[in-house]
């Protein structure tokens, strides 16, 4: 059992699905000229703490439906104990606002919002989830504040969770659905280009791409 402890508290963060967080970030720093070399770092932190810390959250309040429904994860298996999740997530969730400051405020009540009223609501979960994103993109972006940019990545999210929730769907619509959001990403990057010459930024927009196309999986695993 605690070789299994490592693996489990991966699992419980959801690791790999880290990096689709941080590319937020990430994006929203190029789209603003990538001149804030030493925040870089520091919003990159906010973001893949709030992000573990949502994750955390979330099992510790889908314990009892956990314990029935998906009994081998982390906490209904009893490999992680309740009380010491509960204690990362604060933990976590500190760090990201320590590392994060006054902009990471909004997307800091956002996850604990999701978590204690949205989640399991039909419209309200998969907005909350777009908003969590777009805020998530924000970190980034510092003083330049477009709003383009979180709007498109925050209605492609919400867009995504309501048709993932959605179990009559057939799975060829989502495809649609994600071709065509995509698809939207890409235009915007041209347009960028095209009425102001700025590659930059339409590399930042591009990178809006990295989180998008590994968005149906972290669904999935939330």
């Amino acid at each position: 059992m605690p070789r299994a402890k490592p693996l489990a508290f991966a699992q419980l963060f959801r690791l790999p699905n880290v990096f689709t967080a941080v590319a937020d970030p990430l994006a929203g720093w190029l789209i603003a000229g990538g001149n804030r070399g030493g925040q870089l770092a520091l919003v990159l932190g906010a973001s893949a703490c709030l992000y573990t810390a949502g994750m955390v959250f979330n099992d510790c309040f889908d314990y009892r439906a956990d314990c029935q429904a998906r009994p081998e994860r982390p906490l209904p298996s009893g490999v992680i104990p309740v009380p010491v999740a509960w204690w990362v997530g604060a933990i976590l969730f500190l760090a990201g606002l320590a590392c994060g400051g006054r902009t990471a405020l909004p997307l800091a009540a956002l996850i604990i919002f999701y978590n204690v009223a949205a989640k399991h609501s039909a419209a309200l979960g998969p907005a909350t989830l777009g908003a969590c994103r777009a805020c998530n993109l924000a970190l980034g972006l510092g003083g330049f504040v477009p709003l383009w940019p979180p709007l498109l990545l925050g209605i492609y999210v919400a867009g995504l969770s309501f048709v993932a929730r959605r179990e009559e769907v057939r799975p060829e619509l989502r495809r649609w659905v994600k071709r065509l959001l995509l698809g939207i990403i890409a235009v915007d990057a041209g347009l960028v280009v095209t009425l102001t010459g700025d590659w930059g930024s339409a590399v930042g927009v591009l990178a809006l791409l990295v989180p998008a196309v590994a968005l149906g999986r972290w669904i999935q695993m939330t």
